[in-house]
């Protein structure tokens, strides 16, 4: 049986919450050479939908590889990985990433851009109406516990 949290440890109900699906990684392998050491090795991973996942480990452990098979910039060796109950391989690629969100590092942001405006991309490359967009950017800066009036109109360090 799982332990209760004490006071001063974050539960699951405390977790900022979003919509979305379940992300299921089944047996994902990636080798960038036949004999290679792999990149990332048989993982098994369920994310539930909208939950808010962190990978973290050392350079080189596997972090972005694995983050770049979820939304298919690079093919997994083997394995499948579905989103919802469809697996990605049978989506445009494309069309998947645009519907799928994650935070790069610091250097992946368009520093000529405000917050607002690199969270506000693909929404807008969606075509989604300004008053969209602008509610959406607010409400993934509150999830992050961001306050939008103070973060939105600022560019990155």
């Amino acid at each position: 049986m799982p332990e209760a949290a004490s006071a001063d440890q974050p539960t699951t109900s405390d977790a900022p919450q979003s919509s979305g699906l379940r992300i299921l990684l089944d047996g994902v392998t990636k080798r960038y050479g036949v004999r290679s050491t792999p990149a990332v090795d048989n993982v098994t991973l369920e994310i539930g939908a909208g939950e808010i996942v962190m990978l973290v480990g050392p350079s080189g452990c596997g972090k972005t590889t694995t983050m770049k098979m979820i939304n298919r910039l690079i093919e997994p060796t083997s394995g499948r990985i579905f989103i919802g109950d469809d697996d990605v391989t049978h989506r445009n690629p494309d069309e998947l990433r645009r519907h799928i969100g994650y935070v790069v590092q610091g250097a992946g942001l368009f520093p000529h851009l405000t917050v607002g405006d690199n969270i506000g991309i693909v929404p807008r490359l969606l075509k989604w109406d300004k008053n969209r967009v602008a509610a959406r950017i607010d409400e993934l800066l509150d999830l992050v516990n961001l306050d939008p009036a103070q973060y939105r109109d600022r560019f990155p360090p």
